[in-house]
């Protein structure tokens, strides 16, 4: 009997309740372990919500997993995410994420009125029902690592990066950013998102040339193939990057690789939230893990649960207006402090050090600092 303590009692005026409809647009490496805990951290996120009462239902998932721009069909996301949002009867949807995929949707942001949760890090789109809670941001990544290299004591820096949307706006903050700090751009080189070894070794050498104290790499290609042309051109500059640094997990390229570079990242162990997501992740599903993506997909997780619970009525624009109402929400991703905040002109979410310096040194993955050390002297 005790089991049923909690149950709700019958009431033939208002009938039984039935769950939330949501949507999830995976449009990346959705076949891989990050993404899929990215997933699954999401939805614990909002079970424990419901668990404790927070809203009063469960949330059914309404999942489409495939692989967008650049390299390969933007408008199957398009097509995807118009059938989410037109065709299932959903109060929010989760994705898309990379920024050439939220760019072919974003016209139907508005003109659907489906509140979308991203992870995008662009700084290009806006709209009323776009909600970023975000991998990274292209702006703040260059600035933090352009930081560390002045303070470091470098004085020019050499820029590989990808000719798509993305590595175009990262590219634009770097010459910003550079300018700022008073140092000095060596050259810049464009390269496909999927390079092929010749490609990548021209790159390293043109760059090499350059006679820069450091090399930035932005790019989408696999990072171990990058630092074999480095070590067969003979160049071992400093070694600095963005958020690419995220694949130095396990699961994806693994620390190896990343010896000696310096990156941007988004999980901390010493973050609170975060290492309680960990343990509360491993009881939920029997594995351990502990990465940016995981953090990032419980964030998004409880900035739905607490928006469904400030929901009214059970609409779209009922879940947006809970959604701007999300203040102080303690973050997994980022130092210890980091917020999520939003409202009615406030659309990206992360609020303090909620990106970290991160190196591998002898094996090890470690924080070596946070996003605002320049300012603290």
């Amino acid at each position: 009997m005790a089991s049923d303590a909690n149950k709700p009692l019958d009431n033939p005026r208002r009938p039984t309740v039935v769950p939330w409809r949501v949507g999830m647009l995976i449009d990346w490496a959705y076949a891989t372990q990050p993404m899929i805990d990215f997933v699954d951290a999401a939805k614990l996120a909002v079970e424990q919500a419901h668990v404790a009462g927070q809203i009063d239902r469960p949330v059914e998932w309404v999942e489409r997993k495939l692989y967008g721009g650049p390299n390969a069909a933007t408008l199957d996301v398009l097509e995807a995410f118009r059938d989410l949002v037109y065709n299932q009867k959903i109060l929010a949807v989760i994705g898309p994420s990379l920024p050439d995929d939220m760019a072919a949707c974003a016209s139907d942001f508005d003109r659907a009125g489906v509140p979308v949760l991203s992870m995008g890090g662009t700084l290009s789109l806006s709209s009323p029902y776009l909600f970023q809670v975000p991998n990274g941001s292209y702006v703040d990544e260059i600035r933090m690592i352009v930081n560390h290299a002045k303070a470091a004591g470098l004085t020019s820096i050499a820029l590989i990066r990808d000719q798509t949307m993305m590595g175009e706006e990262y590219s634009a903050t770097f010459s910003l950013a550079m300018r700022e700090a008073g140092l000095k751009i060596a050259g810049t080189y464009g390269i496909n998102a999927s390079p092929s070894m010749d490609e990548l070794r021209g790159a390293v050498s043109a760059m090499q040339a350059t006679r820069a104290d450091a090399l930035m790499i932005i790019t989408v290609a696999i990072h171990r193939h990058f630092v074999a042309a480095m070590r067969e051109v003979g160049w071992n500059p400093a070694k600095l990057m963005v958020c690419n640094f995220v694949a130095a997990i396990p699961e994806f390229d693994g620390p190896e690789a990343f010896e000696g570079w310096v990156g941007v990242d988004q999980f901390d162990e010493a973050n609170p939230v975060f290492a309680r997501m960990v343990d509360d992740f491993e009881t939920r599903y029997g594995r351990r893990g502990g990465h940016t993506y995981m953090a990032i997909g419980y964030d998004i997780g409880r900035t739905l649960a607490r928006g469904l619970s400030m929901m009214a009525p059970s609409t779209p624009d009922g879940l947006r207006a809970g959604l701007e109402k999300v203040r102080l929400l303690p973050a997994a991703a980022g130092a210890p402090g980091t917020v999520i905040s939003f409202a009615k002109n406030q659309r990206r979410g992360y609020n303090g050090d909620y990106l970290v310096r991160r190196t591998v040194k002898d094996g090890v993955n470690q924080v070596i600092g946070g996003m605002l050390d320049h300012l603290r002297g």
